[in-house]
């Protein structure tokens, strides 16, 4: 057997309205009276600007009123409730909308049409916006210049190829400015470093005092100057306390 949802119906005519026939629909069965108020009154308000602001040019407002009925109409308690707190519609307005629509289907549903086609229209319109944007964003990207900057795998390729007997060891925004002045002053005091370089304001290399430079550290592209300057000057101070050459050099081979 199918699982099916379980449904119950609400059913309301207008001929308590004045009019004939009947509405009859059906919710889902734990669908709660709060709930359907509340899409009732969406849908009423919905309606109300529609016709308020559209109708007069496929209905006489005036003579339509005067050919409601009087309205006799035997409410419940939550009913009244409803029309007296929630609802920006009176009954009166809801059979009025109800009697346009009821006379002016095919007006109404001609108007439809009409929106779609011009909804149509104006999505053709941004689409072509669109593309248009587009095609300007990468004809503007290749006319940009290309960076004189390296990239980080350009320049470790070349420190690499330079220190072919060193460990290059790369200096990136998941490395706090803590532990990369722990690890540089680690290096050193583990090495018997005779000599530290700072190269480009980028690379930082170790000499030994068999003049071997066992460890290299690059800072990455993405490493705030602000952030290499304050390790680089606590290296050159622990340098200094330890009677080991630091100097700062520019224009290197790399």
């Amino acid at each position: 057997m199918t699982n099916q949802k379980r449904t119950r119906k609400f059913e309301f005519g207008n001929g308590d309205f004045g009019g004939s026939g009947e509405f009859r629909f059906r919710f889902p069965e734990d669908m709660t009276r709060e709930d359907f108020e509340k899409m009732f009154s969406e849908r009423m308000q919905y309606l109300h600007k529609r016709y308020t602001k559209g109708t007069d040019e496929y209905f006489d407002r005036k003579s339509k009123k005067e050919n409601l009925k009087p309205l006799s109409i035997r409410v419940k308690p939550h009913t009244k409730e409803f029309y007296k707190k929630h609802s920006m519609l009176s009954p009166r307005d809801v059979l009025e909308m109800y009697e346009n629509f009821n006379n002016g289907s095919e007006a109404f549903i001609n108007s439809l049409i009409e929106d779609e086609k011009q909804l149509e229209k104006e999505l053709t319109e941004v689409q072509e916006k669109l593309h248009n944007a587009k095609l300007f964003r990468e004809k503007l990207s290749e006319m940009e210049p290309q960076s004189d900057v390296l990239t980080d795998e350009d320049n470790l390729i070349e420190l690499q190829s330079h220190y072919e007997n060193s460990e290059i060891k790369s200096i990136g925004n998941e490395t706090s400015i803590g532990k990369a002045q722990s690890d540089i002053v680690r290096d050193i005091q583990i090495y018997n470093t005779l000599d530290v370089s700072f190269w480009n304001n980028q690379y930082l290399v170790l000499t030994v005092y068999t003049n071997a430079q066992p460890i290299v550290y690059y800072f990455k592209n993405e490493y705030s100057k602000e952030d290499i300057s304050e390790i680089i000057e606590h290296v050159k101070e622990f340098c200094g306390e330890s009677d080991i050459d630091f100097r700062t050099l520019e224009n290197s081979d790399i």
